[in-house]
């Protein structure tokens, strides 16, 4: 049963005690029934709200094996196809241009990065936790750069160093590749 049918159920429950008894009489303490079961649910409410963020901070969970070999297949997948494409792409761009070389030189610069992702995913045991310690390192690292990054357009920013647009637009992109690698 869900936390609000709990609390709609006791709230009903409470509502439910007559105004008056057969007699006449006002019920005893009916208010104050009322008044407590406001108080229980409101109180539990703000505790959930409050305390229950703060203590699931520090759980960390584990993710299951099969869960982590199928996105390891899927990325695998997925990076064998992103190769593929830059070959493909690769090829088309540099068709009938006098400095192929420089588009064979970035995509291969791209496929190295794929192709060590896939090698990274089809390790197992302490290779793979290696290559996964290495992948944490790289994306610590890139949002530290990230974030002199940014703190440096802010400053020559503040000393008016560049134009509004430009710090905006570069702290934009900043912001871009920070929540790309903040959320792996």
């Amino acid at each position: 049963m869900s936390r609000a049918a709990v609390f709609s159920i006791t709230l009903a429950g409470v509502l439910t005690l007559p105004l008056i008894l057969s007699d006449g009489s006002a019920f005893p303490t009916r208010d104050l029934a009322v008044l407590l079961a406001a108080g229980v649910i409101t109180l539990s409410l703000i505790v959930a709200i409050v305390f229950l963020p703060l203590v699931l901070k520090s759980i960390e969970t584990v993710p299951e094996p099969a869960r982590v070999a199928a996105e390891d297949r899927v990325r695998v997948a997925a990076a064998q196809a992103a190769i593929r494409a830059i070959s493909r792409a690769q090829h088309e761009m540099a068709a009938d241009q006098i400095d192929a070389d420089i588009y064979a030189d970035a995509a291969a610069h791209l496929m190295d990065a794929y192709r060590k992702r896939v090698e990274g995913q089809s390790q197992i045991g302490e290779a793979a936790e290696a290559i996964r310690r290495t992948d944490e390192i790289d994306r610590s690292l890139r949002l530290a750069g990230l974030r002199a990054e940014r703190e440096e357009v802010f400053r020559m920013t503040r000393a008016r160093e560049i134009e509004d647009d430009v710090a905006r637009k570069l702290v934009r992109e900043l912001d871009l590749l920070e929540s790309r690698y903040s959320a792996q």
